[in-house]
């Protein structure tokens, strides 16, 4: 990411913050319609990007595309996204995006949902994971929007929160050539930025106890010197041992890599 976007990222979530505080579900949604128009649209996110374009041009294109489809709240909000410096377009679909996760953590978090939308996405990565057709039907661009939406509400109504499966939607609608579980997972850790936790990935061979869970919790929050949330995959092929992966770092620890490093040496 370049510099320029680093920082247009980190003064839109300033700009988001004063919103947050009335802002509903709704308003989310509406940031990340925004940012689906524009990503389909080569000519509005070439106008809107565009460093050299004067202000009043990019307001006008707001209002003339979604004026009439959004609240005055989301549409002010997309006007000040826009007013900032991409280095491409595809940064700026990027921040309309990650600007409208931050907002569903923070609505999650006002209703003290966050560790509950965190295990709900993880749960749907995972169901996605472990079944090839699920990860057809979703990943099909032959597919409609509309016939992927209504697949992710047969499988989630009334098993995931509301905060959840706005995400999971936007996840499955707005991937743009990305695996979905990827997307998933990204949404995921962003979740868990506004928490200020870091995600680490458990594999195991069999179940962990919940006192061995908090006992690896508290032996990695203080390797690293933050908070944790642990996502737990059970992998039989293991065979033994457990395997983390945290802040870009894997810890192997599992028995089949012990295997394999031994068959090394002997070969």
């Amino acid at each position: 990411m370049a510099s320029a976007t680093r920082q247009s990222l980190t003064a839109a979530k300033a700009a988001i913050k004063p919103l947050l505080a009335k802002a509903d579900i709704k308003f989310a949604e509406e940031i990340f319609g925004i940012g689906a128009a524009v990503a389909s649209s080569t000519q509005l996110r070439s106008i809107l990007s565009d460093p050299s374009a004067e202000a009043k041009a990019k307001s006008g294109a707001l209002n003339a595309v979604f004026g009439k489809n959004v609240s005055a709240t989301a549409l002010d909000f997309a006007t000040t996204l826009v007013g900032f410096r991409w280095s491409t377009g595809q940064d700026l679909v990027s921040a309309f995006e990650q600007v409208a996760v931050y907002a569903v953590a923070a609505i999650s978090a006002e209703n003290k949902k966050l560790a509950n939308v965190e295990s709900e996405l993880f749960a749907f990565k995972q169901a996605v994971d472990s079944d090839q057709d699920l990860q057809f039907a979703l990943g099909d661009r032959n597919a409609t929007d509309e016939a992927k939406i209504a697949l992710v509400e047969a499988l989630t109504k009334g098993k995931v929160s509301e905060e959840a499966s706005v995400l999971i939607r936007r996840a499955v609608t707005g991937a743009r050539r990305r695996r979905v579980a990827l997307v998933l997972e990204q949404f995921g850790k962003q979740v868990s930025a506004f928490a200020d936790r870091l995600v680490a990935t458990v594999t195991v061979a069999a179940p962990m106890s919940d006192a061995q869970l908090g006992r690896l919790e508290t032996v990695l929050a203080k390797s690293y010197g933050q908070s944790l949330k642990l996502n737990v995959e059970v992998d039989p092929a293991i065979l033994g041992g457990i395997k983390v992966q945290v802040a870009g770092e894997i810890l192997d620890g599992s028995l089949a890599s012990r295997l394999t490093a031994a068959k090394l040496q002997l070969a």
